[in-house]
């Protein structure tokens, strides 16, 4: 069956320039959002460099920046960055899932690495879900799981007492109090008290990592106590060299980007934007193909003759519904061509005149009277329901009596009828034959 009407298209030009434009609207919108929003970062809470929460460090990040610091989050391959751009990989308060540890292993990549242990938890309030309602410190075996990638042998401690720094490399001292702290032998101490070590170094093969034990350093809610923003701009500053960049890995949160351009179409949003056009493409195709199955034939062409023109103009009758008004508009013209054909007397009607035409009929042999005719035509007519097979029946013997009585019935051996050997003055002409 086919889709579409015979010699037309299945949508017009104009809708098909409309789906068209809908598409390109619907693409340029996802890349929009795909190119200024993302829905993985926007309204996190948790500890990472996009949340403006109490456990994130955004702030650090923009203060970095604001001193003209390059700084790149990073969701990919973020050692690899570090390392070809001279630069210094960043791991700030990592999660201890098992993908996170296992991208903590690529840090050894960098040949500098700054790691902030992770201190705290929260959940969002319903008031506004990027800050922090719910505040929760971390078991000291899941940040120690964290620091284990580095030393095995370390332990994690917290002191309730406000500790005297000792420094070897900055006169600014970090403002903490009830810090957490790292005891290891074989951690280098560059800001120590006696309860533990609050940044030490590490040499690992030739990857130097500093570890900074307490995040409230450069979170949102302690980096603008005392010298805390000093202190994080300025571990950032003896590591980087010129002209690197401070990369801070989100991976370690989860915040993952590939590089891949056909998985990236196929992640949300630009996902979206792909099933938009594949839906258009779709819709496209179906408006070239326009039928599915054999295609329909084509409307016959209009003949000329009368024929054609009677039928048609039958069909225009037959649709406005006027059969009725044709019938008695017929019967009256039949009347009128009979009494020109056998000159019926202009004074007799009704009862008398069906009487008339009754002998006529019978002298001509007729297969049926004009009170018979009369009676189906006025049955036609005032039935329960008009039916058009019931009119047409009527209108037919009307015409078929109409004609016996002119030219007499064709079963008459005596009717006058026009024979293949009747001249033009015999056709039509009423009587009988000599």
């Amino acid at each position: 069956m086919s889709g579409r009407t015979p010699g037309g298209d299945a949508f017009s030009p104009r809708a098909v320039a409309l789906l068209v434009a809908a598409g390109l609207m619907a693409f340029t919108a996802a890349a929009l959002v795909a190119i200024y929003s993302d829905p993985q970062t926007e309204g996190t809470y948790g500890a990472n460099a996009f949340s403006y929460s109490a456990i994130g460090h955004r702030a650090w990040t923009e203060i970095l920046q604001d001193l003209d610091v390059p700084v790149l989050l990073s969701r990919n391959d973020s050692a690899a960055k570090a390392y070809d751009g001279d630069g210094l990989l960043v791991l700030a308060q990592p999660n201890s899932s098992a993908d996170a540890l296992e991208s903590l292993e690529l840090m050894f990549d960098a040949d500098r690495v700054l790691l902030v242990l992770p201190r705290w938890s929260g959940h969002p309030g319903y008031e506004n879900r990027t800050w922090i309602k719910v505040l929760r410190e971390l078991e000291p075996d899941s940040v120690e799981r964290i620091l284990h990638v580095v030393d095995e042998g370390a332990s994690i401690v917290r002191s309730d007492e406000t500790p005297e720094w000792r420094r070897t490399a900055w006169d600014s001292a970090p403002s903490l109090g009830g810090a957490q702290l790292i005891r290891s032998d074989t951690i280098t101490p560059i800001v120590h008290s006696d309860a533990g070590v609050l940044l030490g170094e590490y040499k690992i093969a030739d990857t130097t990592v500093w570890v900074l034990s307490d995040p409230d350093i450069i979170n949102n809610s302690g980096i603008d106590e005392g010298d805390n923003a000093v202190f994080a701009v300025a571990m950032v500053d003896a590591l980087l060299r010129g002209g690197g960049a401070a990369v801070f890995d989100e991976t370690v949160h989860g915040f993952t980007l590939s590089p891949d351009l056909w998985k990236a179409l196929l992640s949300f949003p630009l996902n979206l934007a792909v099933l938009q056009g594949l839906f258009a493409a779709a819709v496209l195709v179906w408006a070239a193909a326009g039928r599915f199955g054999a295609p329909l034939p084509p409307r016959p062409r209009l003949k000329a003759g009368k024929q054609v023109l009677i039928a048609n103009t039958a069909s225009l009758f037959e649709f406005a519904g006027n059969l009725a008004d044709i019938l008695r508009r017929y019967h009256e013209t039949c009347l009128r061509d009979l009494g020109r054909q056998i000159h019926i007397p202009r004074d007799i009607r009704g009862a008398a005149l069906t009487h008339w035409l009754d002998q006529v009929g019978e002298a001509r042999g007729t297969s049926e009277s004009y009170n018979e005719v009369q009676a189906a035509v006025a049955a036609a007519l005032d039935g329960p329901s008009i039916a058009v097979p019931a009119l047409l029946r009527a209108a037919l013997r009307l015409h078929r009596w109409k004609q016996e009585m002119i030219h007499g019935h064709r079963a008459d051996p005596n009717g006058l009828r026009p024979g293949a050997g009747a001249g033009s003055q015999d056709r039509g002409r009423t009587g009988r034959r000599p």
